[in-house]
This record gives C-alpha cells, sequence and structure tokens, in this order.
C-alpha cells in the first residue's frame, strides 16, 4: 500500500481540511464530522492506500481525533494518519464525510 505525507487540520469545530501531494498533484480531502471538536492541526499526516481510484468523489468515515494523535479511516479503505501539533483534550470519536479533489 503506498503511503504519501501532507497535513490534516480543523477548519472549524465540524470542518477540517486534508492535503497531500501524489505524482505533482494535491488531493485535497475537506470534510465534516460530528461531534465538534477542539481546533486540531498535524503537519505530519500520513494517507495509506491502495491506489488514487480510491481517493475520489464523496466518501464517509469514522475517526478519532485527540489527544495526542488523529486516525481518520474511510469506509472504502485508506487511513489518514498523524501526531497533532498540540494535544487535544478530550478525545473525541468522529464521523462525517468528505469530497475528494485534486489539482
Amino acid at each position: 500500500m503506498p503511503s504519501v505525507t501532507g497535513f490534516i487540520k480543523s477548519v472549524s469545530g465540524t470542518k477540517f481540511v486534508a492535503v497531500f501531494l501524489i505524482d505533482g498533484l494535491n488531493y485535497n480531502f475537506p470534510g465534516n464530522f460530528n461531534p465538534s471538536v477542539q481546533t486540531f492541526e498535524s503537519d505530519n499526516a500520513t494517507l495509506t492506500y491502495d491506489n488514487t481510484n480510491e481517493l475520489t468523489s464523496t466518501r464517509e468515515f469514522e475517526g478519532q481525533i485527540g489527544t495526542t494523535s488523529v486516525k481518520i479511516t474511510l469506509a472504502n479503505g485508506p487511513t489518514i494518519e498523524g501526531t497533532l501539533n498540540m494535544p487535544i483534550s478530550p478525545a473525541s470519536t468522529v464521523s462525517g464525510t468528505g469530497v475528494w479533489t485534486e489539482n
């Protein structure tokens, strides 16, 4: 399974964006989740996937954010994991959807 590094960060209490560079293209995964969580950021996030066909369209996910890490597992298999730049407490189990775009 290939893996690449990038970042994931919150945009508001229920929104986030993750960006990864693959073969010269930015793969962006902005999404919404519940419940609301504290502001978070991971500059060393790793995306693990089988092939770029998985990184398309709207995808559901589940995950955990905090206290020191973030892990998002997409329903179709890819994962986004990283160590948070700053810890947040309490940890939250989240679920939601995001939409892959590339540019």
